[in-house]
């Protein structure tokens, strides 16, 4: 009873002094009162929710150590670093969104490749030779975890041809021994009366049948040298070239191949310290003349090499069965019972390039950044115990170094009961380690995304960002964004840039907290924005054809608009190559000069960028054709001269524009015309005409006015179902005031009249013969 009493008594003691107290609060002068106000700012915005840039730095240093063996696809460090982030998701309370209940989604990689791990190495004594210096490359049909210490036995050209009077390795015993020999042929260095015309020996001196020879001769190891590879970057080349070879030799017992260059090469064959290497270089090219002429010059040199290959080497195919990657994913759930399924996603690459001649690619800006960003965003949030209306899910993807594979599989097979149509808007985190402002491609594609995007930033944050419209790139934004989601390819920029792009260099030592807290925090409270947002509607309507709409090429070919900034240019006798040198000398806008070979008719008018485009579509020129001009065209008809005309111009590939033909003269020109044409200005053509232009795959122009869509969308919609397809439909700007949202009009309204993308969008198929390829084209 006493309890109650206690309670009863500190209800009437605070229903006396809280009139005093708010009284008192009222009382109090304007500027107290804005003071107040100002240190109840302050602490909202200390009480904000904020990303730390050194922990994100701290997952990256975790990513990219040496141990982690630079994270590529399907091997064990990928793995490692997938169980890692999926175990701190679980630590930090975040729901599993892969399949079957875990936080992992499996990718099949349909790419089959060989990973090799380990620093090969080359000794003569006490001398060690280095790969990143030239000095040797590794051939990949190289037998793993093998190491050779052996004496040299130089055998020429490595040839064994009996029946050709050419055995090198005759007398020579070489088993358990390092074989040495040149690569090439000695054809190559023939006598000055040498009359063969063909390589005697083409079939005993490729690298596949050099190796084999000296592997079934039962030696340890051969030594190719070739004195290309002192050229720079060679022994990597080498490295690359080698996997050719991988399916022609199959070695059932330890082997290795390796070239050379010059250095290991003298080490080996210039044992008299007397020699000068010009004298050596005498030595070995009169060695090599003797070797044509079949003289051989095999011997034991009596110098021992060290040779060690790669630690291990693993095939990843679906052939193995070890081609399935994961990627991992969580998630915040919404709590609106309807906005829960809608979503904001973000994600970033968790691999990289995995171990490359014995370079560990750690990958700390590409992209463990973006990695980390989106893990730490994720801690944040659920340590806050954050409730969004929206689901949140957190990604990190696998493979998209070898072609945006995860994100790719993620769109078309979403699991945890995702549907892709429901996703609001897609952050991307990308190398984002690097620099002092944040690029945002496609955060402009559709601007109220934007502005719920951007509320509540802090200034430093927002002022870092450089938003724009964007399309599809070399990142995972790539699958989003082609579904017309308002999808932001976050990358860092600015300083020196990002200078150690796929290179050993890219280690965290060089990451930037700060940039990294700009980054985590923009993602942060842009993702919180959208996934409260209840005034705005996210899902946008059309946006699929909106953004198609937007990303339609325009092609300036139109001389009538005010602003075409065109030149006129001489075309004759100038190749695309000749064209474009032209281009880099003069600028881009070359000198008003006139093509000589037309008679009072007007030259091509057009920038070389677009003629260097036309030269093997449309041709290099275009000649505009309106009306009577009293020697080709006579009353509206085609004179014997204009016929001619025709021919000669086709045969100097200029372009005839008809500009409203009346119907018996576009009638003469189809009958005369070998080469596609084009047509502007008549429409109403019967059906025996329309199907003449498609015969000839004469393309017909439309004009459009931006201002009048609706009626560009009858005329293209008649004629397409004229022709059959829109192969041959042209749309030619007639103003460019408004055009960007015109276009977009444009594109949805032909989509919601039954046209597909494909009849649309001129980049997606180059099929057609003799013009410009592809379906609609949109011309100015």
């Amino acid at each position: 009873m006493s309890k109650y009493k206690n309670a009863i008594l500190c209800l009437i003691t605070f229903a006396l002094i809280f009139p005093v107290v708010s009284y008192a609060q009222d009382a109090k002068p304007k500027e107290s009162r804005d003071k107040n106000c100002e240190k109840k700012e302050a602490k909202d915005k200390a009480d904000k929710l904020k990303v730390n840039g050194k922990r994100i730095k701290r997952y990256i240093e975790w990513m990219a150590r040496d141990e982690m063996e630079g994270r590529k696809t399907l091997t064990q460090g990928y793995r490692k670093a997938a169980d890692w982030a999926a175990d701190n998701f679980r630590k930090w309370g975040l729901e599993p969104a892969g399949e079957d209940g875990t936080y992992f989604q499996d990718v099949p990689i349909k790419r089959k490749f060989t990973y090799r791990t380990g620093s090969p190495e080359l000794k003569i004594g006490s001398q060690v030779y280095l790969m990143e210096e030239d000095d040797f490359g590794i051939h990949t049909a190289s037998t793993a975890a093998t190491s050779v210490r052996a004496k040299v036995v130089f055998v020429g050209y490595g040839i064994s041809a009996p029946d050709k009077e050419l055995d090198e390795y005759a007398k020579m015993n070489v088993k358990n021994k390092i074989v040495l020999a040149l690569e090439g042929s000695p054809w190559e260095n023939p006598e000055p009366d040498d009359s063969e015309t063909t390589d005697p020996w083409k079939d005993h001196v490729s690298l596949e049948t050099k190796i084999k020879t000296a592997y079934d001769k039962e030696a340890a190891a051969i030594l190719l040298y070739d004195p290309k590879i002192d050229d720079s970057q060679r022994s990597r080349y080498y490295y690359r070239r080698g996997s050719d070879t991988d399916d022609k030799l199959k070695f059932d017992r330890n082997f290795l191949a390796y070239t050379i260059g010059g250095r290991v090469l003298r080490a080996v064959m210039k044992t008299d310290k007397q020699e000068s290497v010009r004298g050596f270089d005498r030595r070995l090219k009169a060695m090599k003349k003797d070797i044509d002429q079949k003289k051989t010059h095999s011997k034991k040199t009596g110098i021992t090499v060290s040779l060690k290959g790669f630690d291990k080497i693993e095939e990843y195919s679906e052939e193995k069965k070890n081609h399935i990657a994961r990627n991992v994913i969580a998630r915040i759930k919404g709590t609106d019972p309807e906005l829960n399924k809608q979503y904001v996603v973000m994600g970033g690459h968790l691999d990289h390039i995995g171990v490359r001649n014995g370079f560990v690619y750690n990958g700390a800006d590409d992209n463990a950044s973006g990695t980390a960003v989106v893990m730490e965003v994720a801690r944040v949030l659920s340590k806050a115990k954050f409730k969004p209306k929206r689901t949140i899910i957190f990604c990190c993807w696998a493979g998209e170094e070898l072609g945006l594979v995860g994100s790719r599989y993620y769109v078309q097979y979403p699991c945890a009961s995702v549907s892709i149509d429901r996703v609001t808007a897609y952050f991307n985190m990308d190398m984002v380690g690097l620099g002092d402002t944040i690029g945002a491609p496609g955060a402009l594609n559709f601007p109220t995304i934007w502005e719920v995007i951007k509320k509540g930033q802090d200034k430093d944050v927002i002022s870092a960002v450089e938003p724009k419209t964007g399309g599809p790139g070399g990142s995972d934004h790539t699958p989003f964004i082609r579904k017309g989601i308002e999808a932001l390819a976050i990358m860092t920029k600015g300083g020196d840039g990002h200078p150690s792009y796929h290179q050993p260099e890219d280690d965290t030592a060089v990451i930037d907290p700060e940039i990294l807290h700009k980054t985590g925090q923009f993602v942060l409270q842009g993702t919180m924005n959208l996934a409260n947002e209840t005034e705005v509607e996210l899902l946008i309507e059309d946006r699929q054809a909106l953004y198609d709409g937007m990303r339609m090429n325009i092609v300036n070919i139109n001389p009538e608009l005010e602003d075409s900034s065109w030149s006129y240019v001489d075309i004759e006798g100038y190749t695309p190559e000749k064209l474009s040198g032209r281009m880099a000398t003069v600028g881009k806008k070359p000198p008003k000069t006139y093509y000589k070979g037309i008679k009072d008719l007007k030259p091509f008018d057009g920038d070389v960028e677009l003629l260097i485009n036309a030269a093997n579509t449309l041709g290099f020129g275009r000649v505009d054709i309106a009306g009577s001009d009293g020697e080709w065209i006579v009353k509206g008809r085609l004179t014997r001269n204009g016929r001619y005309a025709i021919r000669m111009m086709e045969e100097n590939k200029i372009v005839i524009n008809l500009v409203s033909p009346p119907p018996q003269l576009l009638e003469a020109v189809l009958e005369t015309a070998t080469r596609p044409f084009i047509i502007t200005g008549i429409y109403d053509l019967n059906q025996q005409l329309y199907n003449k232009i498609n015969e000839k795959n004469v393309l017909l122009g439309v004009k459009f006015n931006p201002a009048e869509v609706d009626d560009c969308v009858k005329t293209l919609d008649r004629a397409k179902a004229f022709l059959g397809d829109t192969d041959n439909l042209v749309v030619v700007i007639t103003s460019t005031e408004g055009l960007d949202q015109a276009k977009q009009s444009l594109y949805v309204s032909l989509i919601k009249k039954g046209w597909q993308s494909d009849d649309i969008n001129s980049q997606n198929r180059r099929e057609r013969k003799g013009i410009a390829g592809g379906n609609l084209h949109i011309l100015r």
